[in-house]
This record gives structure tokens, C-alpha cells and sequence, in this order.
């Protein structure tokens, strides 16, 4: 038909999905050292804090992660396709280095274990398809997304902001790419239109090659009238 249905009408712009940062990790983890992990009823939340701020996994990954996906002489965790759980995309799949720290912990955590999986939970599993929405440790997410939040973390998915805090961390330490890697996204502007954000000042350091502002010698001043002449030539005229 002419005109064609919808002619003339302009598509809005999409608004922007781009992370802003709200977190101070330092103080977060702090929070979750003494509130989380020294309570022994909330192991499994600081497990889950972990994985998904220090390691970047996503709900699904923590839920489903299990010890025999965890390589602990090379210091990573692999997100792969299990019994229980795939991933998201082939892109999803990877190896995610963990900070000696995190190794420790999840030393720790191995020789404790009273299953297969990471995350502990008296819940039986199930397969975890790429739109399940079904958790074996639910009771421990909704605990942790109630703590989140009192912290200030009142994003949709409080967990997940966890995962984009990381990313713009690494983005801005490390670099666009880094974040790719540890994120396992598969397009590179995915990281950067979502994900990327600025935590720190970015300048290129010529200015220190000027040296001390106080050894800068001042530019002279343009010869200008007094204000007094300026006021009777104004005057005058």
C-alpha cells in the first residue's frame, strides 16, 4: 500500500543502558566480611557475594557452580556447559582468573564441602537451561539481595549489579578488553556500551613534564589601561 503503514513515523532513540557506578567496593566487601561471613547461618550469601563481585559469574553460574569446575593450581574458575547447567552463549564459556584471596577462600570453603556444588543448598537441583528461572539456593539470593539493598543497592537485580560493578572496575584499572575477558561478553561494544564506566580521572601525565607549578614561569601580562584611565576616557566620550 502507499504510503506504507508506520511512513513518516521516526523511531525514539534507545535510551541509554550504560552502568553508572554507585558502589564502593572497598566498603562493600568490608560489610560482607562482618556481616556475612563471620555469621554461620550466612556462609552460602558470602559465597555467593564472592562469585558474583570478585569473579564476575552471574546468577545462574553461581548457582549451578560446581567443584569440580574450579582449578585450583591455575588459580580459575570455568564456566562451561555441566549436567546441571548452559551457559548462556558459546561466548559465556571461558576460564575466569580469581585472586589469591578468592583461591583461599575457596580452599577453605572445598574442605568444608558436603556436596558437589560451591554454593551450598538443601534444595535438589535442576537443569539450569539458558531461561531457567528456577534456583537451587533462592532462599540464600533473596537474604543477599535483602542485605544489598540495605547497603544501598537498589537496582532491579541487586546481584547482578555486583557483575557490573567488576566490569567498570576492570575497565577502568585495566582496560576495555580486560572487562571483556573476565565478563565473557561476546562483542567488545557490549562491554563498552553497558558496562564501562569511569572510576577514576583519565589524563595522558604530560602535565607532570611541566614540573612544579611553582618553578612555571607566568606568562606577562597584556598592557591594559588603569581602571581610572579607562573610567575617564569612557567619560570623556
Amino acid at each position: 500500500p502507499s504510503p506504507l503503514p508506520f511512513a513518516g513515523i521516526k523511531v525514539g532513540k534507545k535510551p541509554t543502558a550504560r552502568y553508572h557506578s554507585r558502589i564502593d567496593a572497598a566498603n562493600l566487601i568490608a560489610a560482607a566480611r562482618t556481616e556475612l561471613a563471620a555469621v554461620p547461618s550466612r556462609q552460602e550469601q558470602f559465597k555467593i557475594f564472592c562469585l558474583a563481585l570478585t569473579c564476575g559469574l552471574r546468577k545462574a553460574e553461581a548457582d549451578s557452580l560446581l567443584w569440580s569446575q574450579v582449578d585450583f593450581a591455575n588459580a580459575q574458575i570455568r564456566i562451561e556447559a555441566t549436567e546441571h547447567f548452559t551457559p548462556k552463549s558459546e561466548d559465556a564459556i571461558g576460564e575466569v582468573d580469581i585472586d589469591p584471596e578468592v583461591l583461599a577462600l575457596l580452599k577453605g570453603w572445598k574442605a568444608k564441602a558436603t556436596g558437589p556444588f560451591v554454593v551450598e543448598s538443601p534444595q535438589a537441583p535442576q537443569y539450569h537451561g539458558t531461561a531457567a528461572h528456577w534456583y537451587r539456593c533462592k532462599k540464600d539470593f533473596k537474604a543477599l539481595y535483602a542485605w544489598l539493598k540495605a547497603k544501598g543497592i537498589n537496582a532491579r537485580k541487586p546481584l547482578h549489579e555486583l557483575r557490573k560493578e567488576l566490569g567498570a572496575i576492570l575497565a577502568s584499572d585495566q582496560g576495555i578488553f580486560a572487562a571483556q575477558r573476565v565478563l565473557r561478553h561476546a562483542q567488545i561494544s557490549t562491554t563498552a556500551s553497558y558496562y564501562a564506566d569511569k572510576k577514576r580521572r583519565i589524563t595522558a601525565g604530560l602535565g607532570g613534564l611541566l614540573g612544579p607549578a611553582a618553578k612555571i614561569t607566568p606568562f606577562p601580562a597584556p598592557d591594559r589601561p588603569a581602571a581610572s584611565e579607562t573610567l575617564v576616557a569612557n567619560a570623556a566620550s
